[in-house]
């Protein structure tokens, strides 16, 4: 636990909570999840962690330091909807706490119904990959080990109500301060910054982090094809292409200190928003040479395709999915950078060929 990690805001502590289940997702599996204790008017944590015996453990002794218990908790801000970061919200109501949950209109559905979401989305992800080639076999397997995971997921995160929706630009207020909130999407939908500009404060929940770098949501919006685009795609949500506005956006912002949900107290932000740009620059160039190369090579390209010159393809399935998922979205952000066109074979699959 770190107290009053910013001097100027002695009110906020940070508790560093144990993480026991796999992140498969991520680039970066990490061991732990920050959250953010505000021992003010009305008392509030940032996030949650998960909902683990180990983890509401340590969270209880964090409290009990301060002389609270869960109980005594009057409201949680949701950076965003995944299990280490809402997890443990019910388990508080349960607990005697009569809290508000705050949480951004776009991830609001997935916290009143977490495990209907996630299931929701492995299926949607199944339809995503048969889009972009990946062979029916390898489906059924990538499937079938995202739905045992769901284990996971109903172990480390229950469902619950949410009170108050929170929009870009919204602010959070205590008795004695106030922080803005900022729509920054691309790790999920509804991910939100909390922001103090006028001391250079920053909570960033996964957004940006100091030992990791977030993974970008990708999935169907609708199960309707969208009427304005010629190859009759579903509507989705390209995360990495709105990552990478929401890093941009923030390049250049007058941040001192930055809290994260990973990686401790990050005191040069800028530096930490230009890796995590750069993370994902250097793997765009990456495809976008593979793209090139099979193209020379007068093949069919298909993000399969690209993956299976990219990776190894006895890598272990979870991280195999993520590969994909990669590789997804920076076509998308090719496509978006308007480097990329896209067309549709007969078998309904996407391919992809520079202007």
């Amino acid at each position: 636990m770190v107290r009053s990690p910013v001097p100027e805001r002695p009110q906020i502590h940070q508790i560093v909570l144990p993480l026991v289940g796999e992140t498969v997702d991520s680039l970066v599996a990490p061991t732990h999840v920050q959250v953010y204790l505000i021992e003010s008017q009305p008392l509030t944590l940032v996030d949650t962690g998960t909902r683990t015996p180990e983890s509401r453990a340590v969270l209880e002794a964090a409290l009990e330091q301060f002389g609270f218990e869960l109980a005594d908790i009057e409201r949680v801000v949701v950076t965003h909807a995944h299990r280490d970061h809402m997890g443990l919200i019910q388990s508080m109501r349960d607990a005697g706490a009569d809290l508000e949950c705050l949480v951004h209109e776009a991830d609001a559905a997935v916290v009143e119904n977490f495990i209907g979401k996630v299931h929701e989305r492995v299926l949607e992800m199944t339809a995503l990959f048969r889009e972009y080639g990946v062979p029916e076999e390898m489906l059924e397997r990538l499937e079938a080990d995202r739905l045992e995971r769901l284990v996971v997921d109903q172990a480390e995160a229950e469902a619950t109500h949410v009170d108050h929706i929170l929009r870009d630009g919204d602010r959070v207020t205590w008795k004695d301060f106030t922080l803005d909130v900022r729509h920054s999407p691309g790790h999920t939908p509804g991910h939100i910054l909390l922001e103090e500009e006028s001391i250079g404060l920053l909570l960033s929940g996964d957004q940006i982090m100091g030992q990791a770098v977030p993974y970008a949501e990708n999935f169907y919006r609708s199960e309707l094809p969208d009427p304005t685009d010629p190859l009759r795609r579903r509507e989705r949500f390209h995360g990495l292409v709105e990552l990478r506005k929401s890093l941009k956006r923030l390049r250049g912002r007058p941040i001192k200190t930055l809290l994260p949900g990973n990686g401790g107290v990050i005191r040069r932000p800028g530096r930490a928003i230009r890796d995590t740009l750069l993370h994902y620059e250097v793997r765009l160039q990456r495809i976008d040479r593979g793209l090139r190369h099979l193209a020379a090579m007068k093949h069919d390209v298909t993000a399969f395709e690209i993956w299976k010159a990219l990776f190894p393809t006895d890598e272990p399935i979870a991280l195999m999915r993520s590969q994909i998922l990669m590789i997804v979205g920076a076509l998308d952000c090719l496509e978006e950078d308007g480097k990329l066109v896209s067309a549709r074979r007969g078998d309904g699959v996407l391919t992809h060929h520079h202007r």
